[in-house]
């Protein structure tokens, strides 16, 4: 009996090695900037839990852009952004927010207050700015509560 479908030949066994990739085959590594990223936000997270901020969304997206966190201190609606580096060659965590993104913020922040009915919820929004050793330990954490105001 003829199988149904075409049969490919098969490599020699010495080719194969079951269990084992070759470097090629691997998925590629996380750039070191998206792990400094991502241990930024799972840092600051804790921090906020640890001051008693409700989280209520984290990478929040929209077709405008991305925010980082989204929380309650109290009775105020908070979006956070968060910085993380580790060293300042670029400049410090909260030099990176300059005006351009600051008016990205504000933008994303009134969107989000529109899709969640929450346009009448005092708000603000703050910067967390995170400093990090080589090994993505956190070394130095500033809260900058209402970073980013109205002009």
């Amino acid at each position: 009996m003829t199988p149904r479908w075409p049969t490919r030949p098969r490599r020699a066994t010495a080719e194969r090695s079951r269990g084992s990739r070759t470097p090629e085959q691997l998925p590629p590594a996380r750039p070191l900037k998206d792990r400094v990223g991502h241990a930024g936000e799972v840092a600051a997270l804790a921090y906020l839990k640890e001051q008693g901020y409700r989280i209520l969304a984290r990478d929040w997206r929209s077709r405008l852009g991305q925010i980082d966190i989204v929380a309650e201190d109290g009775e105020t609606l908070v979006l956070i952004e968060v910085k993380a580096r580790r060293g300042t060659g670029f400049g410090t965590p909260e030099e990176a927010v300059d005006e351009r993104k600051r008016r990205k913020l504000r933008m994303l922040l009134e969107l989000y207050r529109a899709q969640t009915h929450r346009q009448k919820q005092p708000c603000r929004i703050d910067v967390i700015g995170l400093m990090m050793d080589g090994g993505l330990t956190v070394t130095k954490t500033e809260h900058i509560k209402d970073a980013v105001q109205d002009d």
